[in-house]
């Protein structure tokens, strides 16, 4: 698979990459040096070629099979509905990925896969499907995630590879043969302003001024055969390049790519800084570079691995209705707005395409990922401050409303140091509340966190109420007021014992480690299975 690792003799080669994964993900906690790497074998090894990076999204599913996180259901199924309350149920359940095989109207061979980065409820398999998309064992934890979205960061980026064809240029149709409506495109959820094709899509544009090339992620509603709408907002990176193109009253290229190898999509979803582009930093962590094609109608380049690829031009000043959509918060917003519309002037697909689709609503679903991901930025930017933080952790449960802090010391100001550096980043902009614990609290662990925030926050000095002048337009709890004037009120809750508070007035910590005797918790331990408990 291109790791580029030399074998030990006696071991397989899976086994040395799982190995080589958990062994940094281990050490991620060790250091903030990008360059330490560690081997349990106690060989040095370079951090992108841990990652068995996958080709693509077929071999992702294949590789998901084997994990049994794949479910093949071959009965005949609508896409009106059907589909998604399927995708949502499989959701709530944390049940394998259904991979639907046969769509009512459409050709046998057309598939739709669901929820592809959904959580899964398999013991030590949480976060599986996230983690096989980067290439690193199915049982790697939360915190392990988080920082190798961390180190990716300091990874110098990888410029793609052009190549000169591909599958996804085996079917290829233009201008009046384009026809949407010719791929099983689901109607998610009741209520929803239409079809919507891009759930977990790719979507590429251009900065007219520069080289910068952004993928992104972003929602995409079928208007008609040849006209997809969707949600830009001006603090997106689409919206900086949209907005360039209408000051100039000129049309911005788009592709929209779905179904490519699993870090794609992932890596378009992050909070990258503007003039950064994701294809390079996808190549820095796969340690190899993206290959992509040229596009057929627009002077843009597609990842090569793509299933579907969908060509053509934003307008300037064009508006339709788009919306409304279950969202991520947990709910569907009842309003619609007149937002921009890409105007599609070609198509080229795979034989036998997958489409990619995601049930959003009330969490767990697959923006599971986006907690990893989003946490990563948070913790790279506090890092980036020099404040003393140890883990950060988003919880799938929150929607992305919460981020928990742990702190491994306390000095002058350290709650306002902290939240200032959240909020002042693209990501923090999405989380209107930041709990704050100290570091014998597993921020990751959502009983420790809930128990800090009932036994240590102090109802008066230990919440603070922030002013914000920007806001997501997509919390729910704001006021038709707040939305209009992107102002609302943030917090943070203070979970940590008072700074400067001596050591015998700190409560003791009534815990299996904390009272008692080394050698008893080890006696203990050693004896667990002899007294019939399971090792678990």
């Amino acid at each position: 698979m291109g790791s580029g690792l030399t074998i030990p003799k006696g071991i397989s080669k899976r086994c040395l990459i799982e190995g080589i994964s958990r062994s940094c993900c281990e050490s991620f906690h060790a250091s903030q040096d990008a360059s330490q790497e560690i081997s349990r074998w106690g060989w040095r090894a370079n951090f992108r070629e841990r990652t068995m990076s996958l080709q693509d999204l077929r071999e992702y599913v294949a590789r998901l099979e084997e994990e049994d996180q794949i479910q093949r259901i071959k009965e005949e199924v609508d896409w009106n509905l059907e589909i998604g309350a399927i995708i949502r149920r499989a959701c709530d359940l944390g049940a394998p990925a259904p991979l639907f095989e046969k769509v009512k109207g459409y050709p046998r061979g057309f598939r739709v896969l669901g929820a592809p980065v959904g959580a899964s409820a398999k013991k030590r398999r949480f976060y599986a499907r996230i983690a096989i998309s980067l290439g690193l064992p199915p049982d790697t934890g939360p915190a392990e995630l988080v920082e190798y979205f961390v180190r990716g960061k300091g990874l110098t980026p990888i410029p793609p590879r052009l190549v000169e064809t591909a599958p996804c240029k085996q079917n290829i149709q233009l201008g009046d043969e384009v026809d949407l409506l010719k791929f099983p495109i689901p109607y998610i959820h009741q209520h929803d302003g239409g079809r919507y094709i891009g759930t977990w899509d790719t979507v590429v544009t251009k900065d007219p001024e520069s080289d910068w090339v952004n993928w992104g992620l972003y929602r995409l509603m079928v208007h008609d055969g040849r006209t997809i709408g969707g949600m830009v907002l001006p603090t997106q990176h689409i919206g900086l390049h949209y907005a360039k193109y209408e000051a100039r009253n000129e049309p911005m290229p788009f592709a929209i790519v779905l179904g490519t190898e699993p870090m794609t999509p992932l890596i378009a979803s992050t909070g990258m800084p503007v003039g950064v582009s994701e294809s390079g930093v996808i190549g820095a962590l796969q340690g190899k570079p993206v290959e992509v094609v040229k596009c057929e109608t627009v002077d843009l380049e597609v990842p090569a691995s793509a299933e579907i690829v969908i060509e053509g031009y934003m307008p300037p000043h064009e508006r339709r209705e788009e919306g409304p959509f279950g969202e991520y918060t947990g709910y569907q917003a009842r309003n619609k707005d007149v937002r921009p519309v890409y105007k599609v002037t070609a198509v080229t697909h795979r034989d036998d395409p997958i489409i990619p689709v995601v049930a959003a609503g009330v969490p767990v679903e697959d923006h599971v990922c986006m907690s990893i991901i989003m946490a990563a930025d948070v913790l790279h930017s506090l890092r980036e401050a020099n404040l003393p933080v140890g883990k950060v952790f988003i919880p799938p449960a929150s929607a992305l409303h919460m981020v928990i802090v742990s702190v491994t010391d306390k000095p002058s100001r350290f709650v306002e140091k902290i939240s200032d550096a959240v909020w002042s980043t693209k990501t923090g902009v999405m989380i209107p509340r930041i709990v704050i614990v100290d570091d014998d609290i597993d921020a990751t662990d959502m009983n420790q966190v809930l128990w800090a925030l009932s036994t240590r926050n102090h109802p008066g000095r230990g919440i603070r109420k922030c002013n914000k002048l920007s806001v997501h337009p997509l919390w729910p709890f704001l006021t038709p007021e707040e939305k209009k004037k992107a102002s609302a009120t943030t917090v943070v809750f203070d979970c940590t014992w008072r700074r400067g508070l001596s050591e015998d007035k700190i409560p003791r910590k009534a815990s299996f480690d904390s009272l008692w005797p080394k050698e008893i918790q080890e006696k203990v331990l050693g004896s667990w299975e002899q007294f019939g408990y399971s090792a678990g």
